[in-house]
């Protein structure tokens, strides 16, 4: 129960300052993501994207962890990069965590896509 409410506190403060305390990649400004994203598909800096995806993913695992599901059953990675940059190119000061949490919202049944505050 208690990692539920925990998990919970995720869902419901997606969209706003987190409640929760982001650790490493997680914090930095979605506007990181896209600049990261665009060296990263012109060869130039073939490391930052990579990690930043890799915390989404860990981020969804603690969600699936904690919830004892599997929300990202049917995703590949092609799937989220493309989700967390759509999101990410209309709130560019929102944090990578906040784009993380908004991808759980919509695979929950929330937004059809990534929608700008």
């Amino acid at each position: 129960m208690k990692r539920f409410l925990i998990a919970l506190g995720f869902v419901l403060f997606a969209g706003q300052a987190p409640a929760y305390f982001t650790w490493g990649i997680g914090e930095m400004p979605c506007n990181r993501f896209v600049s990261a994203k665009i060296e990263f598909e012109h060869a130039r800096d073939q490391r930052t994207h990579p990690a930043q995806l890799n915390w989404v993913k860990g981020f969804i695992t603690g969600i699936n962890w904690s919830r004892d599901s599997n929300i990202a059953r049917d995703l590949t990675i092609e799937t989220v990069d493309s989700w967390i940059d759509g999101y990410c190119r209309k709130n560019l000061n929102d944090s990578i965590a906040e784009a993380s949490a908004a991808l759980v919202v919509h695979l929950e049944g929330g937004a059809d896509k990534p929608e700008a505050k």
